[in-house]
Formats: C-alpha cells, structure tokens, sequence
C-alpha cells in the first residue's frame, strides 16, 4: 500500500470527483484511476462507487476513511516536526539524564531553554548511566547525558566536560578547620559513601587502593542528595562530585579537603549519541544552554 494510493482515495472522496482530485494533485486522471484501483485490490474491496454525479463512498470506503485520513494526517505531522526539529523550530526532544545531571546541572537549563524554544516539548528520562544510555539503545530518546561512560555496539560518545569529585566535611567536622588532611587519617575517619553499584562509589574506592589503603565506611547510600545531607549533618566525609556541592561550598556548609600527595579524582561526564545519528539543532541548542561546574 503506497501514500499516493491513500492520498488519491482521501481526495477523490473530499472534492467527490476523480477528475478535480486529480486536478488537485496535480495528476491525470488516469494516473488517479490507477492510484484507486491498486487500493482496492491491495484491500480486496471497492472504496468508491463511480457515478454521473461523481464519486461516492461504500460503506467500506465509509470504514476505511477515518484510517486514511489518520495516516495522512500522522505523516504530515511527523514531516512538520522533522523539518521543525532539523531548523531548531519546534518539535519534541527526547533526553535521557544520569540522575546527578538531571538533579543538579539540568533544571536550570531546562527551564533556560523552555523560555527560549516554547514550541518544543520536552521528554526526560533519568536514572543510572547504564539505564539511560539502554533507553538510548531502544531509541526511546535522541541523546544520552551519562556520568558513567557505557560502552554498548550501537553508540557514541563524546566527552561534555570533566568535573572534580573532592572530599568534602560538614563546617562542624574535625577537619573543617584543617582544611588539610593525610590520606590514611581520612581513611580511619570514616566516609559517607554511594551504594556499591554506584560510580561515585567506584571512584572513592579507586582513589585510596592507589594509595595502598581503604576507607572505614560509615554508611552507604543510593543516592548522591543523600549522602551530602547527612555530611551536612556532620558525620563523615565524602567524596561527592562538584555539581552536587557547589553552593554548600561557597556558602561555607561543606568544606572541601585537600589530601596530602593524593589530588581530588574527577569524573567526565559524556554525550552518547546512536552511532551515525546526527544530533539535532535542538538538542545542541540544550546542551549550549547547559551550566559547566566549575
């Protein structure tokens, strides 16, 4: 079934003529001819009943009609949007965020980029990089902005930028007023850590088996918001990532440590894409919009 043969259906039955259809598609009018007769062999039923005062419907042209239209109708709606979508007019953008990104750096971002495309509608989904990156692999969404690089066949990656993960301690904290500490002192100490499923997790545990030693874990949280409201609260340290902690350092809440011999890790956090896909003006214009940590 072709989108000629509905197109020449749907216009022979709204002007009730092939021959102004055909003038209106621009066709002759045995090329209409033709476009209907296919239909209805293809459907095994007659749609019109031809006629000295034109063309009428069947009643299973009567059946049939509302699909046609639907389907002419879904098309030219998916050709505005593309075309839309392609001129960074309009359209839907669908992304996915690793929770962090969609806690911290995302709102503001969006909210920017709402104010300035209000004709595109917006879909997020968020979770963990690997849950994000497999909506990526079903083509639930356009771009993936993960914390945790996935490596899968079917994507792309580029990085976005890079951000210090430091360990940090509430104001109250012994180590607040040092400021700086040995590595083997804030192991003993205690740290607030993520779940073991967690990057975050995997970093703070990278960092001190480089240096030949590992944490007392306080507690384990599965959450990044979590763990910094209970160092806020003033037990342990943590290793928490810049975005997640920016005001509570430059209001004085958190401190952040500098451990002897041992710089704060980092974290990249990158844009994955389907391989081959071009990213659409519209979600390069998000990602203009959206806030480095600094």
């Amino acid at each position: 079934m072709e989108l000629g043969q509905i197109e020449a259906f749907v216009e022979a039955q709204r002007r009730g003529s092939i021959t102004r259809a055909a003038a209106a598609l621009e066709l002759t009018q045995p090329t209409l001819t033709a476009r209907l007769r296919g239909l209805e062999q293809e459907l095994g039923a007659q749609l019109l009943v031809r006629g000295r005062r034109g063309v009428s419907l069947t009643a299973a042209g009567r059946r049939f009609l509302p699909r046609a239209q639907a389907a002419l109708e879904a098309v030219r709606r998916g050709v505005a949007e593309t075309k839309a979508a392609r001129e960074g007019r309009g359209g839907v953008l669908a992304l996915g965020l690793a929770t962090d990104l969609a806690l911290y750096i995302a709102p503001t971002a969006l909210a920017r980029f709402a104010r300035a495309h209000p004709d595109v509608e917006i879909s997020v989904r968020s979770g963990r990089s690997h849950a994000v990156a497999e909506s990526l692999r079903a083509d639930e969404i356009e771009i993936a902005l993960v914390s945790q690089l996935v490596a899968l066949p079917e994507l792309a990656s580029r990085p976005l930028f890079e951000e210090s993960v430091p360990a940090v301690v509430g104001r109250a904290h012994a180590f607040a007023a040092r400021g700086r500490v040995g590595i083997e002192d804030l192991a003993r100490s205690g740290l607030v850590m993520r779940d073991p499923s967690a990057y975050l997790h995997a970093i703070t545990v990278a960092y001190f088996a480089a240096a030949g030693t590992a944490p007392r874990i306080l507690m384990e949280l599965n959450n990044t918001e979590a763990c910094k409201r209970v160092v806020l609260a003033g037990l342990g340290a943590a290793f928490l990532p810049q975005m997640a902690i920016h005001d509570e350092l430059r209001r004085g809440d958190l401190v952040a440590l500098r451990v002897e011999g041992h710089p704060a890790p980092k974290r990249t956090i990158h844009v994955m894409t389907r391989a081959g896909a071009e990213v659409s003006p519209t979600a390069n214009a998000l990602l203009r919009v959206l806030p480095r940590p600094s």
